[in-house]
Formats: C-alpha cells, structure tokens, sequence
C-alpha cells in the first residue's frame, strides 16, 4: 500500500507570510497500509453513488412527473426549485485562501468560509436539478462553480484547529456535488480531472492530516462530529476518485479507528431498552451529554456516511447489530416534538444516561478542558436538522424492520415533512428552519426528495 507525505502543507502556509498554521501539522507520512484486524475490500463504484444513485434518481423523476400537490417528494423537489441556492443564475465565489477559526497570521482579514459553504451547496443542488429533471442550464451553473473553485481556491487554514471542521464538512460536499455533475456532456474532462486533483491534493490531505494526528492531542480530544465530517471528506473522494485506499481508509476507521469517529467511541456504552417501551433499543452518543445541537449533528454526519457506504455495497447502518440504529433513536426520543402533540416525548430525568468522562486522564497537555457528563444535555434540545427521512427511509423501508426499531426516527421524519403544518419536505441548506449560519451547511440534507418511500 501506498503512503502518503505531507509535510509539503507547511510550505503552503509559508507563501502566506506566516508559521502560525503550521503549529499543528503533522510533518511525515501516513501509512495507509490497514491493520491487522481492517479489512480490505475492492469496491465497484456505479456512478453517480455518493449520496445518490441512478436508481434513487429513476425512482423520484416519476413523483416530480406526476406533480401531485399532497406528495412529499414532488413538493419536496418544489421546495428544492425554488431555493436560492438552487438557482441556475447563481455566480460563485471562490477564495483564494479560505480561514475557518483564527485569522491570525493567515493574511487574511478575517473567517471567510462561508462562501465554501455557500458554494457547496449551491453546486449541490444545481447537480440535483441535473439528476432528476435533466436541467442543463443548471448543470452548467454547477460545473463552472466547481470549475472555479479548483482554480482559485489554493489553501485551507487558521491560527487554530476549527479550519478542520471546514476540511470535512465542505470537502465531502464538494466531492458529492462533483459525483451528481460528473456525466454531464458540459464538464470538460480537462476540467473534471482538474477538480479531483484539487479535491486530493487540498481536502483529502487536510483530512488525512487531521484524522492521523488530531493535531498532537489525545485521540478522543475533538468530538465525534469533527471526525465523522473528515471521514465523510475521506470516503467521498475516494468514491469521486475511485480510490479504494482512500474508502477502505475511511471505512476501517468507522470500525476500527483511534478516534471519535469510530463507532465503538462515537457510541461508547451499549444499547439499552428504552424505559418507555416504544422503541427496541436506544444509545447515547459521545456528544448527548455536551449539547443537543452537536449531538443531533452527529446524527446527521453519520447518517449521510453509512449512506455513501452503502451505495457502495457497504452496510453500516447495520454493524454491530444496528449500533446506529441505536443511537439515532436516542437522539430522536429525546429531540423530537411529534406533529400529534406538539410536546416533547419524555422529561430529563427518563432518559437513560451512563456518565461519561471526557479528556479525563488524558494524554493531552492541557488539562482544563476536561469534563464529566452525567446526564443527557437539554442545551438546544430540539434542534432540527434534516437526516431523519435518510434514517427512517433505510430501516423501515429498505430493511423492512419492524417499527418498534425506528419509532422515534419516524416521529422525527414525520415532523420535518412539516413547517408550520404545511407539507415542505426536510430540506437542506437555503431552508430557514436550519438558519444560515455554518450550521445550516454542516449536512447535505434533501431527504425527502431522495429517499421518501412512504411513511
């Protein structure tokens, strides 16, 4: 297997002026070579098979020709045609230097990721518009925001660690928006390629460098959501790119990775009974005891990361007898508000919660940062984000379970088809009910319009 070298990264934070960024870079290489107990697999990749598939793509075109009003798909894709980020008219903006975190010593004057974010998404959603309607002007949109980025977008840095977050959440949302625009006759393949390379040479290797050092901390240092979305970056580039070390990289760690992205850190105690009864089993998350807005994004990362591996024969949400499953029910049960009652479905104190000690006794230098959580967390309780139609469509019917499995993921499914009472769909980033700040970026979204298949 092959290894990687990266300690070029520090001479691109030299042509800014500047050692700040360099702090916490890992000067070496990376060995990609699997351990012992990884495994390695040779995956086909039927494009397009990021986050959508031709036959995912076959199975909405007949909703959307339909235009059935009290259909969840076809209002869905109204939604989606009528979002900003969705229109063919929409003029990139790519920079130069991007800064999440600390500006200082960057040379730039201040954070100026959202225009990645922005961009991400909007080529996202012109690439869906392609899929399912076939609409070339926005195809065309799509590929020159894409194409612009890879020619002027050089670096990726901050005085801090937060320009990871960046690195993970943006990079595999570039990658899946390159994936829906990849067969379109308008993409040069001069300029596609040029795109993959930008997306290896800049993203992949900012994701690798955080996944292998963490930037000198203690594996489980950054929480679940800062790994989930690197491995997302990770996973999706290899499919673009139809890399298999870079997808059975990503895959292994989900298994059997140091860090918080791994499943058995991501979910730390096993499953228990939910004390109501409705659902079969339930399981907190690394972050349930930190926040709800950061444990319900772990949700949604990771949902959307066992998806891609799933479109490539890999199946996730089932491991470890559906660990996953689990765990979004636990974050479901304790976030959601049915349309039925308006009200949250239990109290604080019924929700099963095992005390987790965080960088505690850790091999960190800095030890003040530690913290012990003894019960679920109600700061941003009921913080909406879309995924759950994801989740709720794949056990209930793709797995065909039984409802006792998924009982408060579809409680949440039904509850984002909604705003305000009226049927919308779940959405994605341009929605208001996820704002629009980085956090309304932080997930693809558009379930409904993808993965609907009933209730």
């Amino acid at each position: 297997m092959k290894k990687m070298i990266i300690s070029a990264i520090a001479a691109s934070c030299a042509l800014l002026g500047t050692t700040a960024c360099t702090d916490y870079l890992y000067d070496g290489e990376i060995d990609l070579t699997p351990a012992d107990k990884d495994v390695w697999v040779d995956y086909t990749f039927a494009h397009p098979c990021i986050l959508g598939t031709a036959e995912d793509f076959a199975r909405v075109k007949p909703h959307i020709e339909a235009a059935d009003a009290s259909d969840p798909v076809y209002v869905a894709w109204q939604q989606l045609c009528n979002n900003d980020f969705a229109s063919a008219t929409r003029e990139p903006d790519p920079q130069e230097t991007l800064v999440r975190g600390d500006a200082t010593g960057t040379g730039v004057g201040g954070e100026n990721y959202i225009h990645a974010c922005r961009d991400a998404a909007a080529a996202y959603q012109l690439g869906l518009r392609w899929q399912l309607a076939g609409d070339r002007a926005c195809a065309a949109q799509g590929v020159k925001i894409l194409n612009a980025w890879a020619a002027v977008c050089k670096n990726i840095t901050a005085n801090d660690m937060n320009q990871y977050l960046l690195c993970g959440f943006q990079g595999y949302q570039f990658a899946a928006a390159a994936e829906l625009l990849r067969d379109f006759d308008g993409w040069q393949a001069e300029d596609f390629a040029k795109f993959k390379t930008w997306m290896v040479d800049l993203w992949y290797r900012k994701n690798m460098e955080f996944l292998t050092n963490h930037g000198g901390t203690c594996n489980l240092h950054y929480w679940t959501n800062w790994d989930m979305a690197n491995m997302c970056s990770v996973l999706s580039i290899g499919i673009l790119t139809d890399d298999n070390e870079k997808v059975n990289y990503a895959i292994n760690y989900f298994k059997n990775g140091v860090g918080s992205g791994c499943i058995k850190n991501m979910i730390p105690y096993d499953p228990v009974a939910d004390p109501a009864g409705n659902s079969a089993l339930i399981a907190q998350n690394m972050e349930s005891g930190r926040d709800q807005g950061h444990a319900t994004l772990v949700v949604a990362v990771s949902a959307e990361f066992c998806q891609m591996a799933w479109n490539i024969g890999e199946d996730l949400f089932g491991y470890d007898n559906n660990r996953m499953l689990a765990m979004f029910e636990y974050e479901a049960k304790y976030n959601v508000k049915p349309r039925a009652t308006g009200t949250y479905t239990c109290s604080d104190n019924e929700m099963p919660f095992t005390e987790y000690k965080y960088c505690i006794d850790c091999s960190c230098s800095n030890k003040n940062h530690g913290a012990i959580h003894t019960a679920v967390s109600p700061e941003q309780r009921g913080k909406e984000r879309p995924g759950w139609e994801l989740i709720h469509s794949h056990y209930a019917k793709v797995k065909g379970l039984a409802p006792n499995n998924y009982y408060y993921s579809a409680l949440f499914a039904d509850q984002l088809r909604y705003n305000n009472g009226t049927l919308t769909g779940d959405g994605g980033a341009g929605d208001s009910r996820y704002g629009g700040t980085s956090a309304a970026f932080d997930q693809v979204g558009w379930g409904t319009l993808l993965y609907y298949r009933g209730e």
